[in-house]
């Protein structure tokens, strides 16, 4: 785990579980602007709910301590799909966000 303040450490777990609580949330209810992306990335309209279940296992890991390196190592492998597809997508602005997840899960389990 990250090692520094331990305010800071509980604040990044909880901040990174929201991200994915938001994700499993988003990708289940498939608002139409989420259902044309996943168009134009190539994927059929169902693989959101694959998204959204691997969302939902990173929150429950993350969320449980002694599955909460499994939770954040799940959690950068999903950020790295999203930006590799983003990426291919050439939507290189938009992949920032998950970046910038995909660090912070990094650097918690470090």
């Amino acid at each position: 785990m990250i090692h520094t303040s331990e305010p800071l450490q509980i604040w990044a777990t909880y901040a990174i579980a929201a991200v994915f609580l938001a994700g499993t949330l988003v990708n289940l209810i498939g608002p139409a602007g989420i259902r044309r992306e996943y168009a134009h990335w190539g994927y059929p309209e169902s693989f959101r709910f694959v998204t959204a279940a691997l969302e939902a296992a990173a929150l429950v890991l993350i969320l449980i301590p002694a599955t909460r390196v499994v939770g954040l190592a799940l959690g950068a492998l999903i950020m790295l799909a999203a930006i590799g597809t983003l990426f291919r997508a050439r939507q290189f602005a938009h992949a920032i966000p998950a970046g910038v997840v995909l660090v912070v899960n990094v650097l918690l389990i470090w």
